[in-house]
């Protein structure tokens, strides 16, 4: 029995060592197979990509025959002039097939296909481009021009509203004045119409005082005429009577 438990511990240890390394083992090739995965991806992905770019007809030549499969034997769809955009879907012994921007799909030679734009259509668009912008900057030099004689005036409207603002500023200044007099006028217009019945009653009075006073003079004065008429009277019979004497006298 005690020759026994040695020999199982060492079998123990035997199994335990080789259960590690074919763990090890397993992670061994778990990694190289995920390597090997994401390099398979990661090819994949570059060859879509570059499957998926767009390309030009090249300026090498004048027409690029586009036909139905790779090769010369096959039926031809079009001639691309240099210049045209294709989308690169497969390429198979120096053809590539190309998708173009109206959908169809064909085979053209590879050596045609450039990954920029020919150089005679890049000058024209950097001639068209420049074109823009010189219009561009024209138009904006004339809408400074225009914004400058704006602002200026703008400026000298400025400097007349500002005037105006310093009459306007006198203006109320003197008219501040004016509607304190105008107060003072108003209290003392208040206080005279608070007396007018007053007044008013007083020259009423004084009218009647006057009427009466006038009555009176007139009254004096017809006496002082009729005084005068009969007076007047008493005296010619009286300067009458006299002539008559008179007379008598002489005749006698």
């Amino acid at each position: 029995m005690s020759g026994d438990k040695p020999k199982l511990s060492i079998m123990s240890l035997e199994d335990e060592g080789f259960m590690a390394i074919l763990k090890k083992v397993r992670i061994s090739i778990g990694w190289t197979s995920l390597l090997g995965l994401t390099v398979v991806c990661f090819s994949l992905l570059l060859s879509s990509e570059t499957l998926a770019k767009t390309f030009y007809v090249s300026d090498t030549t004048l027409e690029a025959i586009f036909r139905s499969g790779p090769g010369t034997s096959h039926r031809i769809i079009a001639a691309l002039p240099a210049g045209t955009r294709v989308n690169l879907l497969n390429k198979e012994n120096g053809w590539s097939m190309v998708g173009l921007p109206d959908g169809r799909t064909g085979w053209t030679l590879e050596r045609y296909l450039s990954d920029r734009p020919p150089w005679r259509f890049t000058a024209e668009r950097r001639a068209k481009e420049k074109k823009q912008l010189e219009s561009q900057i024209s138009e904006i030099e004339s809408s400074s021009r225009e914004l400058k004689e704006a602002n200026e005036r703008l400026e000298k409207q400025l400097g007349a509203q500002g005037k105006e603002l310093e009459v306007t500023r006198q203006e109320y200044d003197a008219f501040r004045k004016g509607a304190a007099n105008y107060i003072g006028l108003q209290k003392a217009h208040e206080k005279l119409a608070s007396e007018l019945p007053e007044l008013k009653a007083k020259t009423a009075e004084a009218q009647k005082v006057h009427d009466k006073l006038q009555s009176r003079a007139n009254m004096r004065w017809f006496l002082y005429g009729a005084g005068t008429l009969v007076l007047g009277w008493i005296l010619g019979i009286v300067m009458g009577s006299r002539r008559k004497r008179r007379s008598s006298e002489i005749h006698r």
